[in-house]
């Protein structure tokens, strides 16, 4: 048996440890010149089609990768949410912002999150059913929750995932049985549409046009139409008439009125006149009382005078005579 070249044995070891340096330095070149940053999230329900190398996105942008998909890790033993670890690479995303993102800093995400900084699962492909961290700022999002006991990784809140409930939902679906149910109502309809007797719903409707037809040819239809729309004509011209007539008529009635509400507002000013004239406060009503007393004194001297030259006619030429007394 030959024996092996030591050199030979040697130059080959040489080799594959270089090789093996190599293999270790391209496959690492990425951590090495892309450091990453390891937050972790949990997610309420299941994980099927979430796998380690799926993307991690904000609002579409790949900013990182998904790490581990655990069942559970660092959490309350009543707590069955399932944790994912992610790694996003600070290099990439701090290249597609022109600010400083501050990837790793604990009180930058803590104002993130108090911001609506949220995680949950999207679909790659509804016919895959494969799934991507999604990552995103939600508007009034509920009050973050949080998993883990003893503070091991930044922790991102999540919300429920939409595409991950009609996943869901969607294996509950018997596709077979409603398969079954739109193949009967298919057969039924067919059937009722063969019972249809098509040729007596077209003489039928034939029929129908036909009298329509008759109708609106009728010459009575169009005569009683020609009668009405005279009618209408006579009716407008007597109409015109009246109006012709009750204008002036009104005109007149209002004038009236008119003269007759002047006439009362002079008669009701005549009316205060009179009864400031005659009223207890008025000097006027005063002087004419005492204008009336002497008056009704007169009249009682004459009155007097009268009764006395009908006792004594001759009064007038004999004078009166004095009483002794």
């Amino acid at each position: 048996m030959k024996k092996a070249n030591p050199t030979t044995l040697g130059l080959f070891i040489v080799l594959a440890v270089a090789l093996g340096v190599v293999a270790v330095f391209i496959f690492s070149s990425r951590t090495l010149f892309h450091p990453m940053q390891e937050s972790i999230l949990y997610f309420d329900g299941s994980l099927k089609g979430l796998n380690p190398g799926a993307p991690v996105k904000f609002r579409g942008v790949n900013i990182g990768r998904v790490e581990h998909v655990l069942i559970r890790h660092n959490q309350a033993s009543n707590d069955y949410a399932m944790p994912v670890i992610i790694a996003l690479d600070t290099k990439v995303a701090q290249a597609k912002s022109d600010e400083n993102l501050q990837i790793g800093s604990q009180e930058r995400l803590d104002l993130l999150i108090s911001h609506g900084f949220r995680g949950r699962l999207d679909a790659d492909s509804l016919v895959t059913g494969l799934l991507y961290v999604s990552l995103d700022m939600v508007r009034n999002p509920p009050p973050p929750t949080f998993h883990q006991i003893a503070k091991e990784y930044h922790e991102i809140p999540t919300l429920p995932s939409g595409v991950q409930r009609f996943l869901e939902n969607l294996e509950y679906l018997d596709l077979p049985g409603i398969s079954i149910k739109l193949n009967t109502l298919l057969a039924r309809l067919d059937t009722s549409v063969r019972e249809l007797d098509f040729r007596q719903i077209n003489a039928g409707i034939t029929n129908l046009v036909g009298a329509a037809n008759n109708l609106f040819t009728n010459p009575d239809l169009t005569n009683a139409i020609t009668a009405a729309k005279h009618a209408l004509e006579r009716t407008q011209v007597l109409v015109d008439r009246i109006d012709k007539r009750v204008d002036p008529l009104v005109d007149s009635l209002t004038n009236s009125l008119s003269d007759t509400r002047n006439a009362l507002g002079d008669l009701r000013l005549a009316i205060q006149n009179v009864s400031g004239l005659i009223g207890p406060q008025s000097s006027f009503g005063s002087d004419l009382s005492q204008a009336l007393q002497q008056l009704s004194n007169a009249s009682r001297a004459v009155a007097d005078l009268a009764e006395f030259l009908e006792r004594n006619p001759d009064a007038l030429v004999t004078g009166r005579k004095r009483s002794k007394e």
